[in-house]
């Protein structure tokens, strides 16, 4: 089955608001095994009426949202008589229900004239009445297609979609299994290396891989009928990127993550800082409650800085800031001062131009425990903001396998 979302409105298409109906209900039927087709239109009855002519063509059942206002510029309920062939009328239901409301709200019973625009509906329609505003929408069935037609306004929508839209699809199409779906979180691949790894697994026939990158992760999201070769595949999947999987829960960012195993365990941790420039300790407490964890960070951005926090100067004047000694000084340094259970550090050259003899892009992160201090060379010349960004993220990586594989050896 086929669903048509249609998002009407000229602040939509001109980017001036973000549109957030479609969005959300949209992964609703999705997850009932729905096929979706969204568009977008602006405030022209001629470019409704065609949107809702592909839509018809294409689906089953067509979804829209805004115009329903009484504005100059809410001209859906007229490009819909017009498309349908019907004239518009003043719904008795409508009207009751608005009266009620105005009487509630101010104690009178007139209902202004530009309120009564709202109540015109077009003959042989459904009226959707509307308990978080004014304007109500409406339902058409035509040639076993239906229709329907909502206000645009967020929270408006979505009362009236759970209500009644949703209900009735779920009412109608019982007979449809819900699709199951599963989440992984990945870090330290591309789209492309995740693809690589599922191809060679086998995805079955059944089963639709979803990629979201968002950097510098990517979300997969694996979508089929609940049944034994889903499970399989997921859990082939699940043990072949285990490596990279830190979350299986889409609302995960690497923050939270390491924040509760940091919390759970009870351990502390502390940042030293050249690279990042306080990238990563504004990464860790971006996640709330990272005060019962995270003790202090340092911005170590000079080499006398780095010095004054405890990297040996011997050190930087052998191997240089940028390097594995200076960056397992620097985790270690900051780990003592602060009497933190881990210690991480970032060194590197953010570029555009080499330092130390050493080219943009190569970066170290230090780590260090009571047991071990180590460090990890990298090398991604993809320019300041974006390198940050990268280490900050790598360096919690780090942190999260580390705690991993001192509980596997407990």
């Amino acid at each position: 089955m086929k669903v048509s979302f249609l998002a009407i409105g000229e602040e939509i298409i001109s980017g001036f608001r973000e549109e957030k109906n479609i969005r959300n209900s949209s992964s609703y039927l999705y997850s009932l095994g729905f096929s979706i087709y969204i568009q977008c239109v602006g405030d022209k009855k001629e470019d409704i009426k065609f949107a809702l002519k592909q839509a018809e063509s294409f689906s089953d059942i067509i979804i829209c949202s805004g115009g329903l206002g009484s504005t100059e510029d809410d001209l859906t309920r007229f490009a819909v008589s017009e498309y349908f062939n019907v004239p518009l009328e003043e719904n008795r239901e409508a009207l009751e229900d608005m009266k009620s409301k105005i009487k509630a709200r101010s104690g009178k019973d007139d209902i202004p004239e530009i309120l009564k625009i709202q109540c015109l509906l077009p003959a042989g329609s459904k009226p959707i009445l509307n308990k978080s505003g004014s304007a109500p929408g409406f339902k058409i069935e035509k040639n076993g297609k239906v229709f329907y037609f909502l206000p645009g306004v967020p929270q408006e929508f979505s009362e009236m979609f759970q209500n009644f839209v949703l209900r009735e699809i779920k009412e109608k199409f019982s007979h449809i299994k819900p699709l199951e779906e599963k989440v992984f979180k990945i870090f330290g691949l591309t789209e492309t290396q995740i693809q690589k790894y599922l191809k060679d697994i086998g995805i079955p026939e059944c089963v639709k891989i979803s990629y979201l990158p968002s950097f510098p992760e990517v979300t997969i999201r694996i979508t089929g009928e609940k049944n034994e070769r889903f499970s399989q595949f997921c859990s082939k999947v699940k043990e072949e990127l285990k490596n990279f999987i830190y979350s299986e829960n889409e609302k995960d960012n690497i923050s939270k993550v390491v924040g509760q195993i940091l919390k759970e365990k009870g351990f502390s941790v502390s940042t030293a800082e050249s690279l990042t420039g306080g990238e990563l300790a504004n990464l860790i407490t971006d996640t709330p409650g990272s005060s019962n964890y995270f003790k202090g960070g340092e911005i170590v951005y000079s080499n006398e800085a780095k010095i004054r926090l405890g990297v040996k100067r011997e050190i930087i004047e052998k191997f240089g800031a940028v390097s594995y000694e200076c960056a397992e000084e620097m985790a270690k340094s900051v780990r003592e001062k602060y009497g933190s259970d881990f210690g991480l550090s970032t060194t590197g050259v953010a570029g555009p131009d080499p330092l130390e003899g050493k080219p943009p892009g190569l970066f170290y992160i230090g780590f260090s425990s009571k047991n071990e201090t180590a460090a990890f060379e990298f090398k991604f010349n993809i320019g300041r903001k974006y390198i940050k960004i990268l280490c900050s993220h790598i360096a919690l990586k780090i942190l999260l396998d580390k705690i991993k594989d001192n509980s596997k050896n407990r």
